[in-house]
């Protein structure tokens, strides 16, 4: 509950303005400008990129979405593991929208995404405006975030569903919207086979809540829960590995795919698992067996996965990176830690962040952001709750 300040007691002392008058134009139009933003920037990045753009896996995914349009089956194989896209696809094939209602729709379900994202900011944030336009800004700002839009691959949904699975579970209140989260959750696991990310953070989320609500008979019981379900998760992450050649990425001393000038080579002789073994567990095999050769590797791979400089960037891209991604890490490592934030929408999205990186590590870089694209998300809301102090302030400085 708030209060009014108590008058002056010297009565030439002008009052300060009314929050309400001092607000201002941009308080009013913040909405409009950062919608008018993403306008623009979607129809650079259309224009730029020719869209709908096909490339790369768009192949495949087009050929299982058509199967799916015209026969109603699923196909096995290692593009399974990304049906959630195909499904999705289908849906305009089958209304005969063709590649420009596929490109339409991520392009609208972007602008949904920072819509969510700039509501989240601002229910986490205790509803202050400033912070919420600045997350939305940067989301929309960021053309590495955006310029995924246009092309048919994963990236551009993933990234939507990401944000949409953050702000259901930033707003967990009743049992409807714990329904909504998990359906949410679950959507996002099918679209990528790292998508089980954003269901393990949701489960790390919900522990937080127990946790911070003094839950412990709860708490118990879901740690319980999460020990009995260890035996799926291994058959899961076997099925989601069977048909990569991880073991073989680490022979190669492989860090970026797609350029291998940034390969490391092997000192020594490397200790091989068994061809047989599951998949799962020749992976951990293999890092228990060359923790020095697997640590070189993760390192280097997480460098790049943090988004700095790449061999390749030009010297503008790598001093542009250099000088807002620190800050934005910076921030968001305040925002994690205020305490006035609710706990499990800062656990949840650390999670996130976390297991991708971990995912990157343990796998291979991409030669573009396509891996740390889809999170930027989490860490612009994070960096603009720890900016909020500075924001208020400027905000009564300049009395927006």
């Amino acid at each position: 509950m708030t209060t009014s300040a108590a008058p002056s007691a010297n009565p030439t002392t002008v009052p300060a303005p009314a929050v309400g008058a001092g607000r201002g134009w941009l308080h009013r139009w913040h909405g409009w400008l950062l919608a008018g933003l993403w306008l623009l920037v979607q129809v650079w990045c259309w224009r730029l990129y020719q869209g709908p753009r096909f490339s790369g896996d768009s192949k495949q995914y087009l050929e299982y979405a058509t199967r799916l349009a015209e026969t109603g089956t699923f196909k096995g194989g290692h593009y399974l593991r990304y049906v959630g896209y195909p499904l999705f696809m289908s849906v305009f094939l089958k209304l005969r929208l063709g590649w420009w209602g596929i490109g339409l729709a991520q392009v609208a379900l972007s602008g949904l995404a920072a819509r969510a994202l700039y509501g989240t900011a601002r229910r986490l944030g205790g509803g202050h405006w400033l912070t919420a336009a600045l997350a939305a800004l940067l989301f929309i700002g960021w053309t590495d975030v955006q310029r995924a839009n246009p092309f048919l691959l994963t990236e551009s949904l993933f990234t939507s569903l990401l944000v949409f699975s953050l702000w259901a579970v930033a707003r967990l209140r009743t049992w409807r919207g714990v329904l909504l989260a998990i359906l949410l959750l679950l959507a996002t696991a099918t679209v990528r086979p790292n998508g089980f990310v954003a269901f393990g953070a949701g489960g790390l989320a919900a522990l937080a809540w127990l946790r911070a609500h003094g839950q412990r008979k709860w708490l118990r019981v879901g740690l319980l829960a999460g020990l009995v379900l260890l035996p799926v998760a291994w058959v899961v992450l076997n099925e989601l590995l069977r048909t990569f050649t991880l073991i073989e990425t680490y022979e190669q001393g492989l860090i970026i795919f797609g350029y291998p000038q940034a390969n490391l080579h092997p000192t020594a002789p490397l200790h091989l698992p068994a061809p047989a073994a599951p998949p799962l567990w020749r992976l951990l095999s293999f890092i228990g067996q060359n923790p020095r050769w697997f640590a070189q590797l993760a390192a280097l791979k997480l460098t790049y996965f943090m988004g700095f400089p790449k061999p390749y960037y030009s010297a503008l891209h790598c001093l542009l990176l250099a000088a807002t991604l620190p800050p934005i890490y910076w921030l968001a490592l305040r925002g994690l830690a205020r305490r006035a934030v609710a706990r499990p929408a800062r656990v949840y999205a650390a999670a996130v962040i976390l297991l991708q990186a971990v995912v990157v590590m343990m796998t291979v870089e991409d030669w573009d952001i396509r891996f740390s694209a889809p999170v930027l998300s989490h860490w612009f809301l994070l960096a603009a709750l720890g900016a909020q102090p500075w924001l208020r302030r400027l905000e009564r400085r300049f009395q927006w």
